[in-house]
């Protein structure tokens, strides 16, 4: 089946490609429960995880490889849940192959990458969507609805903090840890949830990114593991640190606005704005509780049918991986040149998709 299968030949077949904790825990069940995909096969070289694959979907093929499963099988749709390394090349052979493409994040490690990406959407009608899941976490959602009512005015300042241990790491094979499979540090991995949340408080993309990293490998494997991310906005600021050095996890922040703040304490918010007393908000999960976070999955899958399925829906998903891609791209810059700010060359206002 094709990228322009109709409507009436629902359910959308899928292949998981990479079946780790991610694809265990949060992808599969969030598929099962929707009636309108149905995955047929999975990618996993590895046989300890393939038998978890069959263990979880019995009625899947395992296919050792991508060539392999384009070869013997036809899919509407692959679910990248691999490695960062990989993505970008695997996003290519989807394309080429006729899929669309449900890309774990960061979608891409490079702004080269992209930019191969950019150029096979020319000529492939396939849609590229990443899982930019955090959006639909019940705090940032209240974040960002209070910010979109107006209820604090207008957005001045945002400030984000990312806590996280030493002992982080990445899935089944610690991948974090590994620079030639993540592709960065933690900038890379936190810092692309933050960047595209920072982006829609305020509904547009920075004029300017300056960054300085520590704890740099002097080998140069980008491995960076504390980041100072600020972003200029045309009226507003944007500070982000992230560490991997922290003594306990946790996911802090304040929205300052010309009327009021909102505080975000990781598992509850504080809004303090004219129209109201100040109140607490709380959530029963912490931003900061798990890695894979299954209960978000279920608005992703839905947004990813939306863009499937709405022509007009098509395109904000990759427009986010875009402008977090490029912001990336210039904080690694940032921090090379000494940590001066570089101007970030596209509009200010950017289509983003809402959560």
């Amino acid at each position: 089946m094709s990228p322009n299968v109709s409507e009436k030949e629902r359910p959308f077949s899928g292949a998981i490609i990479g079946f780790g904790n991610v694809a265990a825990r949060a992808h599969v069940p969030a598929f099962q429960k929707d009636p309108r995909f149905r995955i047929r096969a999975v990618v996993e070289p590895d046989p300890e995880r393939a038998r978890a694959a069959k263990h979880l979907l019995p009625d899947v093929r395992v296919f050792s490889s991508p060539e392999e499963l384009f070869d013997r099988d036809t899919v509407d749709f692959v679910d990248i849940c691999t490695p960062p390394c990989f993505h970008g090349e695997l996003i290519l052979k989807a394309c080429k192959a006729g899929c669309h493409v449900f890309c774990e994040k960061p979608l891409v490690t490079s702004i080269e990458d992209m930019e191969r990406v950019v150029h096979a959407l020319v000529d492939a009608p396939s849609i590229v969507f990443t899982v930019n899941n955090w959006k639909y976490a019940p705090l940032w959602q209240e974040t960002i609805r209070a910010v979109t009512e107006g209820r604090i005015g207008r957005v001045e300042s945002v400030k984000i903090n990312v806590l996280r241990t030493p002992t982080s790491g990445g899935g089944a094979t610690d991948w974090r840890r590994r620079a030639t499979i993540a592709g960065g540090g933690i900038l890379l991995d936190h810092g692309w949830h933050n960047l595209y949340l920072t982006c829609a408080l305020l509904s547009q993309a920075p004029l300017g990114v300056q960054a300085s990293m520590k704890h740099l490998p002097e080998d140069g494997s980008r491995m960076e593991e504390t980041v100072n991310l600020f972003l200029e906005f045309e009226k507003a600021q944007a500070h982000i640190f992230m560490t991997w050095r922290a003594e306990t996890r946790g996911n802090l922040g304040e929205v300052l606005g010309s009327e009021g703040s909102i505080q975000m304490l990781d598992d509850h918010i504080l809004l303090s704005c004219p129209d109201a007393s100040p109140g607490r908000l709380s959530f029963s999960e912490s931003l900061s509780g798990s890695s894979h976070h299954p209960e978000w999955m279920d608005a992703v899958v839905e947004s990813f049918h939306r863009e499937l399925t709405d022509p007009e829906a098509r395109g904000g998903n990759f427009q986010e991986a875009l402008l977090c891609a490029r912001i990336t791209q210039l904080a690694y810059q940032s921090h090379q040149e000494g940590s001066r700010t570089l101007p970030l060359d596209q509009p200010a206002s950017v289509k983003t998709a809402a959560p």
